[in-house]
C-alpha cells in the first residue's frame, strides 16, 4: 500500500478473490476432466486464453474452442453451457467476512464501487444466482459495478482505472482500491490511486483501520466477522 492518504470518498473493490473466495479447484478438476486433462495443465491453458473472453471480444462458445483446442478436444453448444456453469460456480462462493467489511463501510457513508475483470457469464451470474449471500443483496450495497466486458478493458491497462475514476466522478487520491493481484493494485498506483493488496478479511479490516481516517471507524462498523 502505497502512503496514507488524506481524504477518502470511494472505496474501490475487485470480485474474484476479494469478494469472492479463490477459485474453488474442486470445479477446476471437473471442467479438466471433460479435457481429459490434468487439473494444472487446465488451469495453464484456462488463464491463458482468458483475457480477450474477460475483455467482452470472445463468447463463451469461442474462449472454450480455444481451451479444447489445446486438448484436441471440440465443444458443443450444450457442453458449453454446462463448462460456463462450472467455471461461474467456481469462483461465485461470497466472503462472508469481505462482506461485513463491505457493509461497514457502506454505513460509514463511503461510495463503493466494484471494478473486476469479468466476462458476460460472470455478469449474468453475479446479477443472478450469486448476487445474495447470507439473505443480503450485496450488488445493491454498491454504488456501481464497472466490469471488464462492458468496457472491453482490462486490468492493469490504466484506461479501466481511468473510466473508473470518471465513473466515479472523484479524483485518484480520494480512493482505495482493492485486489488481489500485485500487478493491479501498482497500476492502480502509478495513477495515483492508494492501492491495497487483499491478502485476507482480517488483514484488509487492519489495513483499513489503521489508515486512522477520519470519520471512518471501520472496526467498529463491522459486524461480527466469521
Amino acid at each position: 500500500m502505497n502512503q496514507r492518504p488524506h481524504r477518502i470518498t470511494t472505496v474501490i473493490f475487485d470480485c474474484g478473490s476479494v469478494i469472492t473466495f479463490d477459485q474453488n479447484w474442486e470445479y477446476v478438476r471437473r471442467m479438466a476432466e471433460f479435457f481429459n486433462a490434468d487439473p494444472l495443465a487446465f488451469r495453464d491453458v484456462y488463464v491463458r486464453e482468458r483475457p480477450e473472453y474477460d475483455r467482452g471480444v470472445l463468447s463463451a462458445m469461442e474462449y472454450w474452442h480455444r481451451v479444447g483446442s489445446h486438448f484436441g478436444v471440440g465443444v458443443s453448444g450444450t457442453e458449453v453451457e454446462k463448462l460456463a456453469e462450472l467455471d461461474m460456480k467456481s469462483w461465485f462462493t461470497i466472503n462472508p467476512d469481505t462482506l461485513a467489511i463491505i457493509r461497514g463501510l457502506k454505513r460509514q457513508g463511503l461510495q463503493l464501487l466494484v471494478l473486476s475483470n469479468m466476462n458476460e457469464e460472470g455478469k449474468q451470474w453475479m446479477y443472478g444466482p450469486a448476487r445474495y449471500c447470507e439473505g443480503i443483496d450485496w450488488i445493491a450495497l454498491f454504488d456501481q459495478i464497472i466490469l471488464s466486458c462492458d468496457l472491453k478493458l482490462l486490468k492493469p491497462e490504466p484506461q479501466i482505472y481511468e473510466a473508473c475514476l470518471s465513473r466515479a466522478g472523484v479524483p485518484a487520491s480520494h480512493c482505495i482500491f482493492i485486489d488481489d493481484s500485485e500487478v493491479n493494485v501498482r497500476a492502480a498506483q502509478a495513477l495515483g490511486i492508494h492501492a491495497i493488496r487483499f491478502e485476507s478479511a482480517e488483514k484488509l479490516l487492519w489495513q483499513l483501520s489503521s489508515l486512522n481516517l477520519p470519520g471512518m471507524n471501520v472496526a467498529s462498523a463491522v459486524e461480527t466477522m466469521h
